[in-house]
């Protein structure tokens, strides 16, 4: 018996790099999937490699950034399970890289479609399905530039600070209804996103470029660590922890105390602004 044993888990980005290694991490804990991207050769080449666990697995073409595509899912996948106890938002795109005047607005504003309001979508479709669950649980993924500034990266940035804003909102407005709803910030995962960074070239920013490069180079951020940290959230082990910001690499989210100041701790791994520290309080 897995930790997610007869749970039926849909994530979006499932076809390649973080999203299908949480796939294959939900998978072995027991989970039917639902796997969600809008590339369906990669998705049937995933499901192919997951089908050896013998679970029945579906997989659907969505573009999260289309409502009425997410709508139609819904209704299908309803009629499928009937349900789903898990929701992982982890398709996203970087967008336009380069400073704000010289970057295309279209470019922005389709990346906060696939981002931001992407991650919207699939909430609003789908919670009704949630609320089928006897615990629901919804992981968001955020990360670049949602907790520190991150230049020539403002689309990419903005969508995932409103990520992480919508997380803790609607955590707000569903608790008490057995719905955990989290978000995530996996680090440096090498994907196919910072290809898009070496092809920026000095518009990423020489600083973040170098990075980039090093980072490659020294292999990254595991994915498996935020599949085994999304697995957590959406397991038994996490029920009451709702409305964090959670750091795969850098929060130690499987110690006792650390969990345990996230069900207790309001403001803990939240986003929040930082008095006394650059900001000083106005005489008169």
């Amino acid at each position: 018996m897995g930790a997610l044993s007869d749970r039926v888990v849909l994530i979006t980005g499932a076809s390649m790099g973080i999203g299908l290694a949480i796939a294959r991490q939900c998978a072995e804990e027991g989970a039917r999937l639902v796997l969600a991207s809008r590339h369906m050769e990669d998705l049937e080449r995933a499901l192919e490699g997951l089908k050896r666990n013998g679970s029945a697995h579906i997989c659907r073409s969505i573009d999260v950034g289309n409502a009425d595509e997410v709508s139609m899912a819904a209704q299908a996948v309803k009629k499928e399970f009937g349900r789903i106890d898990g929701l992982v938002n982890c398709a996203g795109v970087y967008g336009p890289i380069g400073r704000l005047d010289e970057i295309d607005p279209n470019a922005f504003r389709e990346a906060i479609n696939v981002n931001l309001l992407g991650t919207f979508n699939m909430c609003h479709y789908f919670l009704p399905l949630l609320k089928k669950s006897s615990r629901g649980k919804i992981v968001n993924y955020s990360g670049g530039g949602a907790a520190t500034p991150f230049p020539n990266y403002s689309a990419y940035a903005v969508g995932k600070t409103g990520v992480v804003r919508l997380t803790e909102n609607i955590a707000l407005e569903f608790r008490g209804e057995n719905i955990d709803i989290n978000a995530v910030a996996p680090g440096f995962v090498i994907t196919r996103l910072h290809q898009d960074t070496l092809k920026a070239g000095k518009a990423a920013g020489e600083g973040f470029l170098k990075s980039t490069k090093e980072q490659i180079e020294k292999g990254g951020v595991s994915p498996g660590l935020s599949a085994r940290l999304t697995v957590f959230l959406l397991s038994g082990l996490s029920d009451g922890i709702t409305g964090k910001f959670i750091s795969a690499p850098w929060d130690p989210w499987e110690e006792k105390g650390f969990i345990e100041r996230l069900k207790t701790d309001r403001d803990y791994a939240t986003l929040r602004r930082i008095d006394n520290k650059t900001f000083f309080k106005r005489e008169g």
